[in-house]
């Protein structure tokens, strides 16, 4: 599904050169679970942000089913992330102005229709939020909120799940739902990259991935 070769980001910061990704290589086959881990500091969300055409690397290639995710234009790349990739991420990045089923049609790639509103209102019922309908994301638990983000992700039923720390903000007993939405995801065929820090994966993970100031450690 993605394969990233050789892949490095830098970034400039205070006149230095820091080294985000360095060389990273490694294949992302369809259907795996993928958790992540490392350090703070260690490349894992500009990782993630890379493999979903979010942040082009300074030097190599990420190949996304067989095309150069970077070599596309800006919309035809924008037309992919929003048809292919769904985006969790800790700090849930929901709009507070919008109600629930408003923060989760967003992600719809143009105006939504009744076919879109239909998925979005399944999405809400599967994730007990229904009855929240009409509530803003304030009015929502820490983990209520989580739920919303991961329904979102999934209105355009894509076909891979980029999670970054999406337990971090989450107490144990929310962040075993919140993965087990995950798991349900992945057991019909989805493929879930996520990193963390916690355990609550482990049991489920086909895959772990170390990186260590940027690079692979382990795989």
């Amino acid at each position: 599904m993605i394969r990233c070769e050789e892949v490095t980001k830098r970034f400039n910061k205070n006149g230095s050169d820091v080294i985000s990704l360095d060389r990273f290589s490694a294949d992302i086959r369809n259907g795996e679970f993928i958790t992540v881990r490392g350090p703070s500091g260690s490349g894992k969300t500009t990782l993630l942000l890379t493999l979903g055409g979010m942040q082009r690397p300074s030097a190599g290639k990420v190949c996304f089913d067989g095309q150069d995710l970077y070599a596309l234009s800006n919309s035809k790349r924008a037309n992919l992330r929003s048809s292919q990739i769904g985006f969790v991420f800790q700090m849930f990045y929901l709009v507070p102005y919008l109600d629930l089923l408003g923060n989760v049609l967003i992600a719809s790639p143009g105006k939504p229709g009744k076919l879109e509103r239909q998925r979005a209102m399944e999405l809400l019922e599967k994730f007990d939020l229904s009855n929240r309908i009409s509530h803003r994301p304030d009015e929502l638990s820490a983990g209520e909120r989580q739920r919303l983000a991961v329904a979102r992700a999934l209105l355009n039923r894509p076909k891979i799940l980029l999670a970054d720390e999406p337990t971090g903000n989450l107490d144990p007993e929310n962040a075993s739902g919140v993965i087990d939405h995950f798991v349900k995801f992945h057991k019909t065929g989805g493929t879930v990259v996520l990193v963390t820090h916690g355990t609550a994966a482990d049991g489920f993970a086909n895959r772990s991935i170390r990186l260590d100031k940027g690079r692979l450690n382990d795989d």
